[in-house]
């Protein structure tokens, strides 16, 4: 199966020799963009059957409410179904971007991700990040 070409604001790209998807979004977007990013990655991870995510929001900047909505809502449901098990997120992101009262409300806290099918976790390093998603695996 070929897989279409990631558009021009998000990179995707499988790493084998670390078992994780690597995805940076290349600018800020909107949330039509994050949606249509968000559905083309999950087609990567049922194609590489990856679920050990690191997402790379540095130069995205912008976490909003109804993104993250729908993220709840509609997309991070549609995982455990595709994948088959638990899915691992490391978000990669700013200093700043972790220190913006919107952007940490409409991030879950970390008890939210306890009986689900999904585990989220944000992150300043990309070492630490991958170090994390390696420790899941």
């Amino acid at each position: 199966m070929m897989l279409p070409p990631p558009p021009e604001f998000l990179t995707i790209d499988y790493r084998p020799d670390l078992g994780i998807l690597v995805v940076r979004w290349q600018r800020l977007i909107t949330v039509a963009e994050m949606q249509q990013g968000y559905l083309l990655l999950l087609e990567y991870a049922a194609h590489y059957r990856c679920r050990h995510w690191l997402l790379d929001g540095r130069r995205r900047f912008n976490t909003d409410r109804e993104g993250a909505q729908w993220m709840v809502a509609t997309f991070l449901p549609l995982l455990q179904p595709r994948l088959g098990a638990r899915t691992y997120l490391a978000y990669l992101l700013a200093p700043v971007t972790l220190r913006d009262q919107d952007a940490d409300a409409a991030f879950p806290p970390a008890a939210y991700f306890q009986d689900k099918p999904f585990l989220g976790e944000r992150f300043v390093e990309e070492g630490a990040a991958i170090a994390w998603l390696q420790r899941q695996l």
